[in-house]
């Protein structure tokens, strides 16, 4: 997902402590719904095609775990040691990114599903269709 994507996504995401999706999403332009949407689909479709990436992220998640648990055995067992510390700290990074990182894939799978819904309703009711009907009646009268 591109930068701007993700500010949105971000300030989508502030937003929400005040507002819910629903009133956010409403209040937004037809623009800024389509825009916001295609990013968000975009990124969804890279995530969903590297397999490699996501195997290989679970594996180094996997190795973290083990480093903190291996970190905080050698205290009990040797005492304390720079490279104890050391272990306990990167597992912990690591764990705190992995989960940063699925809680960030799951809010903007919900803010995907939210917009294609806000998209479908306003369709529904015929807010993109008048507009695009309009100018391919335009495009066919010049014609």
């Amino acid at each position: 997902m591109d930068l701007k994507a993700q500010k949105d996504a971000d300030l989508i995401s502030a937003q929400l402590a005040n507002q819910s999706l629903s009133d956010r999403l409403t209040a937004m332009k037809e623009a800024e719904l389509i825009s916001l949407r295609d990013s968000l689909d975009e990124w969804c479709l890279k995530q969903q095609e590297s397999k490699w990436g996501h195997r290989l992220w679970v594996l180094v998640v996997i190795l973290g775990v083990f480093a903190f648990i291996q970190g905080v055995t050698d205290i009990f067992v040797s005492g304390v040691n720079l490279l104890d510390i050391v272990l306990i700290i990167l597992g912990t990074v690591i764990s705190f990114s992995w989960y940063v990182g699925e809680k960030r894939v799951r809010k903007n799978k919900v803010l995907l599903a939210a917009l294609n819904g806000e998209i479908a309703i306003r369709d529904y009711k015929g807010n993109f269709s008048n507009k695009s009907s309009k100018k391919s009646s335009k495009k066919s009268k010049t014609a």
